[in-house]
């Protein structure tokens, strides 16, 4: 898997990563799959799931209210198992997703002979990482304002 993008239904990169494997800026990939998927809602009433660009695949699920885009190469065998798996951990991590948290999603999600129980170590210690990050946020910011 190349990278992994969380985007906005306005179009909006929240957390990306990977995104050094595409030739321009990850806003714009954000602005493209929102746009691209009204304009196929529109016209079909159905999301596009998948487009294909050269050795490029880009694979588009959502999750909550946001899109989860992975890229892959174009004869990935495992590209659809590593999306499903991005989003499941995605939806279980909430709103509290960065760029960081994508890289040991990534990390997890490609990661051979991976158990059940190093997934769960990996998705508890994800859980800690963003609650520990959330709370020093918190206290900043009542100290600052």
């Amino acid at each position: 898997m190349y990278g992994i993008f969380l985007i906005n239904e306005a179009g909006e990169t929240v957390a990306s990563m990977g995104w050094e494997n595409l030739e321009g800026d990850s806003a714009l990939l954000g602005g493209f799959v929102s746009a691209l998927q009204m304009f196929i809602m529109k016209i079909s009433g159905n999301e596009i799931n998948e487009l294909q660009f050269g050795e490029l695949k880009l694979l588009i699920g959502k999750a909550g209210e946001n899109y989860v885009v992975t890229l892959h190469a174009t004869d990935d065998a495992e590209a659809g198992a590593h999306n499903l798996e991005v989003i499941k951990f995605v939806i279980d991590q909430g709103d509290n997703i960065d760029d960081g948290v994508l890289n040991l999603i990534n990390e997890m999600v490609t990661g051979e002979n991976t158990s059940e129980e190093e997934k769960e170590k990996v998705r508890s210690g994800i859980r800690g990482f963003t609650s520990e990050a959330s709370s020093a946020a918190k206290e900043w910011g009542k100290k600052v304002f």
